[in-house]
């Protein structure tokens, strides 16, 4: 069933399907860690509905690039970017065969749930499981689109933060800065958010966590 929503923090409004993936916390949390992106092309990888394109163009993006391996969320993508600019371009491929010459910035909220307990829904075990997208593919396809003094902007699960920082170091890439992000309900981190570009681990900054309750969150 179609519905319009609207996106955390920029009103936005954006069409969604109930038996997709719909916009969530995580994509907010990405969406506000962006920075000014003016006149810049963006590459969103795993774009869904678009809703990661939209944050890009309220952070003064120019021209955005979606691509995904399902055709219906590509549609409501369309949907959702043509009331709002004509600079864009849909992609219905896996990263892994794009064709693209390297962009800007890189958007990237990955599937990152291990294999098992998925859900019947072929919607949702596309859009949340690393099998259509490992870490390690993430890693190269960043490095193949991604200009010299490009950006890319990330999450990932915190309990899995080794994994992220040995490919980084593995793919030469550095985390410039980051941030956790905590359930208050819960005594862990759950993700984190980071920047990254090309080049050596050197030093990262690391930012005031987000404290999420209930699905709403302050930035600090």
């Amino acid at each position: 069933m179609r519905q319009c929503d609207y996106l955390k923090f920029i009103n936005y409004p954006i069409i969604q399907d109930s038996e997709m993936f719909k916009v969530n916390t995580d994509t907010a949390i990405l969406g506000m860690f962006l920075d000014e992106m003016k006149n810049k092309t963006v590459l969103d990888i795993g774009t869904n509905n678009g809703a990661l394109l939209l944050y890009a163009l309220y952070h003064q993006a120019g021209h955005l690039v979606g691509i995904d391996i399902q055709k219906e969320a590509l549609k409501l993508a369309e949907e959702n970017l043509s009331n709002y600019t004509k600079d864009y371009e849909l992609h219905h491929v896996y990263v892994q065969d794009l064709k693209l010459d390297p962009v800007d910035v890189i958007i990237c909220n990955p599937p990152f749930f291990e294999n098992g307990n998925e859900r019947d829904n072929d919607f949702y075990k596309t859009a949340m499981y690393e099998k259509t997208l490992p870490l390690a593919d993430m890693f190269a396809s960043f490095r193949r689109y991604l200009k010299d003094n490009g950006e890319v902007y990330t999450l990932y699960p915190a309990e899995r933060f080794p994994e992220f920082y040995a490919a980084c170091v593995k793919y030469k890439m550095k985390i410039m800065k980051i941030r956790f992000v905590h359930d208050k309900k819960r005594p862990y981190a759950q993700r984190f958010v980071a920047k990254l570009k090309i080049g050596k681990m050197t030093k990262m900054r690391v930012l005031a966590p987000i404290m999420v309750e209930k699905g709403y969150f302050e930035i600090m």
